[in-house]
């Protein structure tokens, strides 16, 4: 069978959306199908492309409606209009796989853009990641949650668990690192000594550091930068506790199965696919 993937973000962009549009056209490739990935991620000056399945980069809408018309099925990794004015034109069987919330923030009334993109989902067949997602979808839909690589994400007796809490994820206002910092700062006012690894990176990296030493438990967390493949396994392997403090309701966090799988004991916000 002849599929082409539509995921706006992919490698080398770091996330989960990115991690589950890889996982799935390998899983494809691996069984014999045919996989295109179309994309807008750009790959570093002189890295050579790491996937044994074709991926487009910076497609535009020619090359979009070229693939799409070429494919026996068109999958879009969270539906964006880019991605669904070249299939208008195809009409493809259309899977959807719903990674995120398909509405406005804070309830606002939904605009034209997200319309339609609902309309074009009633033609499609739905996949969402979590149950949560599926209910607020309020359309017919599959639930699958997401994969992990178990290849990569498991316990490895030969890293020493020696580290206590481990944050990881991009470093903005929503996924609530910061939340973390106040909870190592409080056990250090209790005499506990707990220390703390942050892995990510983002824009409030400068304000999180900042914030470490306004607490006074600069000597207590790690910054790491991102990381990713086998040291971010190693650093997972090596905390006894993953925490997902997120702010916002996360579709599913795929993190957290990772973590898991890792041998981590996960804490995270109850909220959205976590719980």
């Amino acid at each position: 069978m002849k599929v082409v993937i539509h995921s706006p973000a992919f490698h080398p962009m770091i996330g989960g959306l990115e991690a589950f549009a890889a996982m799935l056209a390998g899983g494809l490739h691996e069984r014999g199908h045919e996989v295109v990935v179309l994309c807008q991620s750009d790959l570093p000056a002189g890295e050579a492309e790491p996937f044994p399945f074709r991926v487009v980069r910076r497609a535009g809408f020619q090359a979009m409606a070229r693939w799409m018309a070429w494919a026996d099925v068109v999958i879009h990794v969270q539906i964006s209009l880019k991605g669904l004015l070249p299939w208008l034109i195809t009409r493809r069987p259309l899977l959807v796989s719903h990674q995120t919330w398909l509405r406005e923030e804070g309830g606002a009334p939904l605009t034209w853009q997200t319309r339609l993109k609902r309309l074009a989902c009633r033609l499609a067949v739905n996949v969402t990641c979590s149950a949560a997602i599926g209910r607020d979808l309020g359309l017919p839909h599959i639930v699958i949650p997401n994969p992990y690589d178990d290849a990569l994400f498991h316990p490895r007796p030969e890293v020493a668990r020696d580290r206590d809490l481990l944050f990881v994820g991009r470093l903005v206002s929503d996924k609530g690192a910061d939340l973390l910092l106040e909870a190592v700062a409080r056990l250090a006012a209790q005499h506990m000594h707990v220390s703390a690894t942050i892995t990510g990176s983002g824009p409030e990296e400068p304000a999180l550091k900042s914030q470490a030493e306004k607490l006074g438990i600069q000597d207590r967390v790690r910054f790491t930068g991102p990381l990713r493949g086998e040291a971010l396994a190693r650093e997972m392997n090596a905390h006894r506790v993953l925490v997902v403090p997120s702010r916002w309701a996360e579709p599913f966090g795929i993190v957290a199965l990772e973590g898991s799988a890792s041998g981590c004991v996960v804490v995270a916000s109850n909220g959205g696919g976590l719980p």
